[in-house]
């Protein structure tokens, strides 16, 4: 068993686990997948990844201790690359369950080690392992009264102690007493700051032309939320949409600028979300829809309306978002068909009540 010394880093999500539930575990997953993406693209050459371990991710730097300020450097990178990926899939987000929602609530912490660890090469796979991993994932769980910070052990935050640090952060000194292993001073400083600094993403160019094109109705007896899981649940659509084939799409999943390739019988048309509204008593939801071989440019306006938890009042249009004004004919089409959706949707509902509604992310 070979011993080296290595730096451990571990960032951890907090935020996330009270609001998991089994219906939205494909969508708490896709999020949690996401978010650890765009964190190890982050890392660079530096730390290699060890593991994934659920929300956390466990980083090792072999060799001497890296500096403060590489530390600091390492982390701010991930921090800011976490949190500009929430930000995008906060604002890009059109489904309204629990897990999708709390994106917002999500926090990242950090903690760093530095000490020898053994490793143990199983087939392809080398794990590391010994009491200075132990300690550095027991930190995890500690008295600080926050989910985002940097926590540094005493040790490693001292190796420069002959050469002070100047950084914007503010340390506190603390300690924690864990069985079997003792008391383990350490530092840490919050990152309020740090995530007020992480930068503002571009306006969502979603923007359409309104008219006054009618509103097709349908009171449907099932929850707003439930109908608009269905309606959202494009890659599910071929199971109640009339004509509809197939779908296709590049990701497992559905977000504002999402393309989605929907095959009917004599046409394909190219489905994109262009912006979701949620309150307690309303959801609106629009998507765009352009049809090639009809040289059409659409917009689609959806809303739910609350009547009570087991009811609903459903409305939907549809408006030119093309250069052209609508031919006649076709326009009388495109009205009958919202009818013919409005119908569809309501009599999928009646069929659905009492069965689990398709969660929006689509598993591979």
């Amino acid at each position: 068993m070979a011993t080296t010394n290595a730096t451990i880093l571990i960032p951890d999500i907090s935020g996330f686990t009270e609001f998991m539930t089994t219906t939205e575990l494909n969508h708490s997953t896709l999020a949690i997948n996401m978010l650890i993406d765009a964190m190890i693209k982050a890392i660079g050459d530096e730390y290699e990844v060890a593991e994934i371990e659920g929300d956390a991710v466990l980083l090792v730097r072999k060799g001497s201790a890296p500096s403060r300020e590489e530390i600091l450097n390492t982390c701010m990178n991930i921090f800011n690359a976490f949190h500009y990926q929430r930000k995008w899939m906060q604002q890009h987000m059109v489904c309204p369950c629990g897990a999708c929602q709390a994106i917002t609530n999500l926090t990242l912490k950090f903690v760093v080690h530095h000490g020898p660890v053994a490793e143990i090469t199983v087939g392809r796979f080398v794990k590391q392992s010994g009491p200075e991993m132990i300690i550095a994932h027991r930190l995890l769980k500690n008295s600080i009264g926050s989910n985002e910070y940097l926590l540094i052990t005493e040790k490693l935050f001292e190796e420069e102690i002959n050469n002070p640090v100047q950084d914007e952060l503010e340390w506190v000194s603390s300690s924690e007493e864990y069985p079997s292993i003792g008391t383990v001073n350490y530092r840490f400083a919050l990152l309020n700051n740090a995530r007020e600094k992480v930068p503002e993403l571009p306006r969502l160019q979603n923007d359409y032309c309104v008219d006054n094109t009618c509103y097709v109705e349908k009171p449907i007896p099932a929850n707003f939320r439930d109908v608009y899981m269905i309606v959202m649940n494009i890659p599910g659509r071929a199971e109640w949409v009339p004509g509809l084939r197939k779908v296709e799409q590049d990701i497992p999943a559905v977000f504002i600028g999402s393309i989605h390739y929907c095959t009917f019988e004599d046409y394909q048309a190219v489905v994109s979300p262009l912006r979701m509204t949620l309150s307690d008593e309303q959801i609106f939801y629009a998507e765009s829809c352009i049809i090639p071989r009809l040289d059409l440019s659409l917009v689609y306006e959806f809303v739910f309306n609350k009547l009570d938890e087991k009811s609903c009042f459903f409305a939907c249009r549809f408006l030119n978002n093309g250069q052209s004004p609508i031919p006649e004919d076709l326009h009388a089409e495109l009205s009958q068909s919202m009818q013919d959706l409005a119908e569809k949707l309501a009599a999928y509902c009646i069929q659905m009540e009492g069965s689990p509604f398709d969660p929006a992310f689509q598993k591979e």
